[in-house]
């Protein structure tokens, strides 16, 4: 019963998500919610921080008491901490439910501790030094690290209780600027890494390649790189390197996701035809590049695919993409894309290679209905569709015949609608369309985002079938 009492309260833990208030407040129940709770909340405490920095310094301060007697007494000889103000040790060691390791909460903590003076980079270094070396010793199976301070500098598999603490890390998040030689420190423990985010390249990095070319079983990579963010940038820097590394698991990996700003050797030209494993495919870039991202991603095989989101990028490239696919693609997110000529083609292969599609987002225009009524008899699995007018400044899109089109055709599993830029919709219209929605089994989720045409009368329309219960939920994206 006990063990039953513990399943069910993890599952109500996440419906708190992020706010600690409840889980705080559970802890003083008996002793099964403490324990189920004090796990929960020291698994991965710095979701809870909320970038309050007196939130920062309570965790902090607890994380101290932790140190060993050695630590507190090299930190209080630098200056760094008070001895004499210091409480005993917890009688429960808080560190060792920790199984995610954020760096920059550590750097945020140390900044605001010791200020951001050269002066004080001893004090800085000390303190990084024991918290880290406290973590290697005392967390017993860390899953997650995130290291993006490019001012780490130090060997996390020289500190004792490392071999114990790393060898099960399976998602890393980091930049391409830290040390070299601390990822090759990583590679000598880490093998079981399965997740690999890279949120900002400057430049290639041995250790890092040679950390990713170990691992048994990557399946998921992600790569981010956005020149307005990185100062140092070098259009078309080399990453031939990196991609070599990846290439090393293209059967593995299912998970691929890249968010490009300028041109770059990244991926490799054979990645096209060789992650032929692909589950989720994400690509995005600003446009500033899109000819060259069009003419790379126009090679890219990918027979597997489940998840499609895609930013900027033609339509017919996009097209291209899902014609190589089996029949197993669930999931379309194609947003800002161009070419408008292309639509009813795009339309046209999405209703011919993906017969099991639920959720869909389309840019369209008028001259597309014909395909979207085919693409709603014939994708029947349909959960979720999100139309965007093609539209531009007071130019509207004829949104009365679309949610005629929409009642009449779309499959009985539909429950969410979401409409998206320069529709033409009346009052008239939108109370047709959910008096016809009523003979549905179902009651509907509307969603509407920059649709100036909707004004206070299609509000007080919308409130009334909410009432009914036709409409289950209404959200106008702006203004949540």
């Amino acid at each position: 019963m006990s063990t039953l009492n513990k399943d069910i309260l993890l599952y109500i833990s996440q419906e708190f998500g992020n706010n600690s208030n409840p889980l705080f407040s559970c802890l003083l129940t008996n002793k099964l919610w403490f324990e189920t709770f004090v796990s929960i909340l020291w698994k991965e405490p710095w979701k809870f921080l909320n970038e309050s920095q007196e939130r920062v310094f309570l965790l902090f301060n607890t994380i101290i008491l932790h140190l060993s007697e050695d630590s507190k007494k090299l930190l209080t000889s630098q200056g760094i901490l008070n001895l004499s103000s210091l409480q005993q040790k917890p009688l429960i060691n808080y560190i060792s439910y920790c199984n995610k390791l954020d760096l920059n909460f550590v750097n945020i903590y140390i900044q605001l501790l010791t200020g951001s003076s050269e002066e004080f980079d001893y004090q800085r270094y000390f303190i990084e030094q024991e918290i880290y070396k406290l973590f290697m010793s005392k967390c017993l199976n860390l899953r997650y690290l995130k290291l993006e301070n490019q001012c780490f500098n130090h060997q996390l598999h020289h500190f004792p209780g490392a071999n114990t603490c790393l060898p099960e890390l399976v998602h890393l998040q980091c930049t391409t600027n830290i040390d070299s030689e601390i990822f090759f420190g990583l590679s000598l423990i880490c093998k079981k890494i399965e997740k690999i985010s890279i949120i900002s390249f400057l430049n290639e990095n041995l250790g890092l390649n040679r950390l990713i070319d170990v691992q048994e079983n990557l399946n998921y990579f992600r790569f981010e790189i956005d020149r307005f963010k990185e100062k140092n940038y070098k259009r078309k820097d080399n990453c031939k390197g990196l991609g070599n590394s990846i290439m090393k698991h293209s059967n593995n990996i299912v998970h691929f996701k890249v968010t490009l700003d300028y041109e770059i050797d990244f991926p490799p030209i054979e990645f096209y035809q060789k992650f032929i494993n692909l589950k989720t495919l994400s690509l995005y870039n600003n446009g500033r590049v899109r000819n060259w991202f069009d003419s790379r991603f126009l090679l890219l095989n990918c027979p597997k695919l489940e998840i499609l989101q895609i930013g900027r990028i033609s339509q017919f490239v996009l097209s291209n993409i899902i014609s190589k696919t089996e029949g197993s693609l669930w999931y379309i997110r194609a947003g800002y894309t161009y070419d408008e000529n292309q639509s009813k083609e795009l339309i046209r292969t999405i209703y011919q290679y993906c017969p099991d599609l639920c959720n869909i987002y389309l840019v369209i225009d008028d001259q597309d209905f014909e395909e979207l009524q085919q693409l709603l008899m014939k994708c029947k699995n349909l959960f979720e569709i999100i139309l965007q007018s093609h539209k531009r400044g007071k130019l509207m899109s004829n949104g009365s015949i679309l949610l005629d089109l929409l009642v009449r055709y779309a499959p009985i599993n539909l429950e969410e609608i979401e409409l998206v830029s320069n529709w033409e919709i009346t009052v008239n219209e939108l109370e047709k369309f959910l008096k016809n929605w009523a003979h549905r089994e179902n009651p509907l989720e509307f969603r509407i985002r920059h649709v100036p045409s909707i004004t206070d009368e299609h509000l007080k329309i919308l409130d009334t079938y909410k009432e009914k219960g036709i409409i289950k939920l209404f959200k106008n994206m702006e203004k949540s």
